[in-house]
């Protein structure tokens, strides 16, 4: 949790950290998996040797482009904000203030629903819903953003005459 503790600014702590749901790189790891073995099979037939180590070096680069994203994906609810990185190459960050979060809609597919994952889609006032992808427990971090979003609302006065 490198860039969400050096983003911190005073008086701010981290009220929950997310975590990237490795099964939603299930489809990306299972491809590289295949190619890495059709890669060695066609290596042991030993018919092109240039074919082989072609599959094998995709699989493993998907394979490592997977780790990498899972990695560098990072995000927290804290008492003021919500920040989020992910992306190693073309990284995203972003930091939303939570008086400006209006809605946290979850998008999850059959699959996530069952392993229990799914994109959060944060849209506010004036924002662009800013997606972020792959996270592990989505509904306890809308819920988590909501906590927070009610801890910060200051206390209404009630005149009474």
């Amino acid at each position: 949790m490198k860039y969400v503790e050096s983003t911190l600014l005073p008086g701010e702590r981290i009220v929950c950290e997310g975590h990237p749901c490795f099964w939603a790189m299930g489809p990306r790891v299972t491809l590289s998996l295949l190619l890495m073995v059709w890669g060695v099979l066609i290596g042991t037939v030993g018919t092109s040797p240039l074919a082989a180590v072609s599959f094998f070096a995709a699989g493993l680069g998907l394979f490592g482009a997977s780790l990498l994203a899972w990695w560098t994906t990072e995000f927290a609810v804290t008492n003021k904000r919500v920040v989020a990185r992910f992306g190693a190459v073309r990284r995203h960050t972003v930091e939303l203030t939570l008086a400006r979060i209006e809605s946290v809609r979850i998008e999850q597919s059959l699959i996530g629903r069952i392993f229990d994952y799914g994109s959060l889609v944060v849209g506010g006032g004036g924002l662009i819903a800013t997606p972020i992808p792959g996270i592990s427990s989505p509904h306890e971090f809308r819920r988590m953003v909501f906590l927070a979003q009610a801890a910060e609302e200051p206390v209404s006065l009630r005149l009474v005459a």
